[in-house]
């Protein structure tokens, strides 16, 4: 592969209303920044947007800090990667993305005043990554997605599903109409937030005790209605649930008790997975538990990865989207390696970045109840301007409607990811 000389970056960006608060870690999104990066060799210019989610990749950041505040320190990160690119040479993106990673995280901490997660720094870096992929492609003459995926890897990415499930977000607020909704919609695999903070209780104890019993409410009203429903795509016909705590559980003891008022309910097979159920500095075994624990925030590097297999998690949510589609390879081989499960799970990011998160699951092996893949995307849920969005896909890339819960895939949508690689809307960001 040739050597590509970066000679420019250049960053913009826009804020994206939501149709609602969005609530979970115990705290609430109105809008999400699209920060947006353009970067220039000598002969091609790749333009992507990244979507920063400061409450998910690090929330203590989001914690000290106004929204908009804590939005613009991401975005001071995504401008310093640009300036550090600029007149640097690489021959793959993640060369270019492992080279800058160390300074960023240094400069992220003297931005935020504290040590960031790393996952903050990754979440900053999407938009670049995969500019910096576009070109990449560009300059090596690939046209498609498959020429992009490393050797190495390409055993744990060699799957061509026919169709990918859908699976929607149901954070705190999502009420039963709309849960009804999905599930009339063909729906076969819900994403359900726990480990809600009560308004009014105060830290500690008492807020642990409240949580875990509206999470036990929560998963027994959801289960109630996705009893009456029956689907195709799971291989015993039964609706299943992903539930994701986002690091809110104390201790194993606490979170046992959750597993054991599912299983009196009848919800317990049903859970296909559970998600950071603690904080990523808590190393508590989970492989003796009787359901698949999955590793999402605590994961945003191969070592991490590898350490949470060890600790008993069996899958791992990839998320070219948020960690960036460099790391993502990786993990997707460490975890392909080690026998275990993954998805690529959402950000709650536009159409562009949905269809890169589509074309990567579409070559994933599909979890242990699936008999499809799947993607998570619930965008359409809860950005205003979602069919505004839709139009700043590349020329000629039209994505397939949903159809009974799943997104049809043909040979037309392997053959012409390069679609992807092709001028976006987001380019008019930088017109002049």
């Amino acid at each position: 592969m040739k050597k590509i000389n970066i000679r420019k970056g250049d960053l913009e960006f826009v804020r994206e209303p939501l149709r609602a608060p969005f609530g979970f870690k115990g705290r609430y999104l109105t809008e999400l920044w699209q920060t947006v990066a353009k970067v220039e060799s000598d002969n091609f210019t790749a333009v992507c947007p990244c979507v920063e989610s400061v409450l998910w990749s690090d929330a203590a950041v989001f914690g000290e800090n106004p929204p908009a505040v804590s939005s613009a320190m991401m975005m001071m990160v995504t401008g310093r990667a640009l300036k550090l690119l600029e007149g640097s040479s690489f021959t793959t993106p993640e060369e270019a993305i492992n080279g800058i990673l160390p300074e960023l995280i240094v400069y992220a901490a003297s931005v935020c005043g504290r040590p960031v997660a790393e996952t903050f720094v990754l979440n900053s870096l999407v938009g670049v990554d995969f500019a910096l992929w576009m070109l990449y492609a560009k300059e090596n003459g690939i046209t498609s997605f498959d020429g992009l995926i490393p050797a190495e890897v390409k055993p744990a990415m060699s799957h061509r599903h026919t169709a990918l499930a859908q699976i929607p977000l149901l954070s705190y607020a999502v009420e039963e109409e709309e849960i009804k909704r999905c599930l009339d919609s063909g729906i076969s695999l819900l994403k359900i937030k726990i480990g809600k903070s009560i308004p009014g209780v105060p830290a500690g104890e008492a807020d642990m005790k409240a949580m875990l019993e509206w999470d036990i409410a929560r998963l027994r009203q959801i289960h109630t209605i996705a009893s009456h429903y029956e689907t195709p795509h799971t291989k015993d016909g039964k609706i299943l649930y992903y539930l994701d705590a986002n690091g809110r559980y104390d201790s194993r003891a606490r979170l046992e008790a959750l597993l054991e008022a599912a299983d009196n309910m009848g919800a317990l097979p049903r859970i296909a997975l559970l998600e950071e159920p603690f904080a990523p500095e808590n190393h508590t075994y989970v492989g003796d538990l009787p359901l698949c624990l999955n590793a999402d925030e605590s994961a945003h590097s191969l070592a991490d990865v590898k350490a949470r297999l060890q600790m008993g998690y069996k899958a791992v949510a990839l998320k070219p989207i948020a960690k960036t589609l460099s790391v993502s390879f990786r993990m997707v081989q460490a975890i392909h390696e080690a026998g275990g499960q993954c998805l690529c799970a959402d950000l709650t990011v536009n159409p562009l970045l949905a269809e890169w998160n589509k074309q990567f699951a579409a070559r994933i092996a599909p979890l242990a109840g699936m008999k499809v893949g799947c993607v998570e995307i619930n965008g359409d849920q809860n950005y205003s301007r979602w069919e505004e969005l839709k139009a700043l896909l590349p020329e000629g890339l039209n994505p397939a409607p949903l159809e009974n819960g799943v997104f049809p895939l043909n040979d037309s949508f392997f053959a012409h990811s390069g679609k992807l690689f092709e001028e976006n809307g987001y380019h008019t960001c930088f017109a002049k």
